[in-house]
C-alpha cells in the first residue's frame, strides 16, 4: 500500500516522468526552515554559494528536511522504503530577470542509475513570473541527448548546459508551486526554469533521493541513509552535521562535493568551477 501518494500518482510519475504538485510541509514548517535559511545567510554571507550542493551536510536544520517523515513517505512511494540522500541543493533566483536554467537533463553526464528523484520543494510561492520548472512529458524514457556546456555565468546550471535539438519545447507542462508544495521529477526527465521576473526571489529547494540499489558511477559517490537499511554499500555513507557549518562539517562537505565534482564534470571540456572549484574545496 502506498503511504503517502495514490497509485495513479504512482503510475503517473513513472509514465510521465513528473508528479506536480504534492503537498509537502505546512506553513509553520515553512516559516521555520526560511528563518533558518535566511539566519545562515546573514551570518555567513560568503558562503551562500556552497548551499547549492550537499546543504544537509552542512547544516542540522536542512537534514531535518532530508529526514521529514512526510516527504520521505513520497519518495518510498515512488523508489522504495531504502534511501539514500544524494543531494539537498539551495536553487535560489533573485529578481534580476537573469538567471535561468536552459532545457537538459541532469543524468546527461555520469547519470544515477536505476534511478534519482528530483524534488523542487518550495519555500515561497514559485510561479511561471518566478521562473518555475517545466518538464517534457515522457522525456526520461528518450535516451540522453547530446548537450552542449557553455559556462554561461548567467546560468543557474554548473555547466550552463543546454540541449540545442532533439524534442519538441511545445510539449512542456509548467510546474508552478505554493510555499510547502514539492514538484517531482526523473532526473533523466528534460528540464528548464526560466528568469525571475516576480518582485521577490524564488526559493526553491531540490530534495534528491535514490534507492540504495544505486549502480557506481564513474567516480564513486555518496549519500546520506535517510530511510531503511543500505545492504549494497555502493556508496560512501555520509555523516549527519552536528553544528550548523562547523569544522567537521565543512570538512564532510568538501570530502563529498569532491567526488560529485568529479561526476557532475565527467567528459566535461570545462574544468570545475562555482562550488566544485579548488577556491570552495580547497586543495585535495
Amino acid at each position: 500500500m502506498p503511504k503517502a501518494l495514490t497509485q495513479t500518482q504512482i503510475d503517473h510519475f513513472h509514465e510521465q516522468g513528473y508528479l506536480s504538485p504534492v503537498p509537502a510541509l505546512s506553513p509553520d514548517e515553512i516559516a521555520y526552515f526560511r528563518a533558518r535559511l535566511e539566519a545562515f545567510e546573514a551570518k555567513f554571507p560568503d558562503d551562500r554559494l556552497k548551499l547549492k550542493s550537499k546543504s544537509h551536510l552542512l547544516c542540522p536544520w536542512v537534514e531535518e528536511i532530508a529526514r521529514h517523515d512526510g516527504i520521505l513517505d513520497v519518495y518510498e512511494d515512488l523508489i522504495g522504503p531504502n534511501i539514500l540522500c544524494y543531494s539537498m541543493a539551495f536553487r535560489i533566483k533573485e529578481p534580476d530577470g537573469k538567471t535561468h536554467a536552459g532545457w537538459h537533463q541532469d543524468g546527461a553526464h555520469n547519470p544515477i542509475r536505476p534511478i534519482l528523484v528530483i524534488g523542487a520543494l518550495a519555500l515561497a510561492d514559485c510561479t511561471l513570473d518566478h521562473g518555475c520548472l517545466k518538464v517534457i512529458p515522457g522525456s526520461h524514457k528518450t535516451g540522453t541527448l547530446d548537450h552542449i556546456d557553455t559556462g554561461n555565468p548567467e546560468s543557474i546550471l554548473t555547466r550552463g548546459q543546454y540541449i540545442p535539438e532533439g524534442f519538441d519545447e511545445s510539449q512542456a507542462v509548467e510546474m508552478p508551486l505554493k510555499a510547502g508544495e514539492i514538484g517531482l521529477f526523473n532526473a533523466q526527465a528534460i528540464h528548464s526554469s526560466g528568469v525571475n521576473t516576480a518582485e521577490n526571489r524564488r526559493i526553491v529547494l531540490l530534495v534528491e533521493m535514490m534507492p540504495t540499489h544505486v549502480e557506481v558511477r564513474a567516480h564513486r559517490d555518496s549519500g546520506m541513509l535517510v530511510r531503511g537499511v543500505d545492504t549494497y554499500g555502493r556508496v560512501d555513507i555520509d555523516p549527519s552535521p552536528q553544528e550548523e557549518f562547523g569544522e567537521n562539517e565543512l570538512a564532510a562537505w568538501r570530502n563529498t562535493s569532491r567526488k560529485t565534482g568529479q561526476n557532475v564534470f565527467a567528459n566535461s571540456p570545462l574544468k570545475p568551477n562555482g562550488i566544485y572549484s579548488d577556491k570552495e574545496l580547497g586543495p585535495a
